[in-house]
């Protein structure tokens, strides 16, 4: 069974990502992938003690993008402007920052910015993990998709 660990927004708190981390660690998922708003490059450190590739796009806080794809360079990240397409398991993604208004070409929608978690199934089938920070809504979440069954589940940080 494939499995993407999903995280947006962030937004430089460190605590959160480290438990993002150990959760994508721990489900021993497949890949990683980042929706935006990582904010500042020191958060990529952290990042770098996944044990899975992670792909990301930059989001609308994102600071010194310049120093950003840098530093994702460094540790084999695949980082850039959205939307970012790959597939898994015979699935299309496309990963944006920010909802699309007009669904994409894919199996699976991967955005972040409304700091709110949810999933829609569908052509595409839509998924925000949610704030990884928790300074807006006051819940720090990522999410696992089963890529087959295209089972999500929203982890608390």
């Amino acid at each position: 069974m494939s499995r993407i660990g999903i995280i947006s927004d962030t937004h430089d708190n460190l605590d959160k990502v480290r438990a993002a981390v150990a959760l994508f660690n721990r489900l021993e998922v497949d890949r990683v992938v980042h929706c935006g708003d990582v904010v500042a490059q020191f958060v990529l450190v952290e990042m770098s003690r996944l044990e899975m590739p992670l792909l990301g796009v930059f989001g609308n806080c994102d600071g010194d993008r310049t120093a950003l794809r840098q530093r994702a360079r460094e540790f084999g990240f695949t980082w850039g402007s959205a939307p970012q397409r790959f597939e898994q398991s015979g699935r299309r993604f496309v990963v944006t920052h920010e909802p699309l208004s007009r669904p994409p070409a894919a199996d699976f929608h991967l955005h972040g910015h409304t700091h709110r978690s949810g999933h829609t199934s569908g052509s595409p089938t839509v998924i925000n993990p949610g704030e990884a920070c928790g300074w807006l809504t006051g819940r720090a979440s990522a999410a696992v998709l089963e890529v087959e069954t295209g089972t999500v589940e929203v982890h608390d940080l």
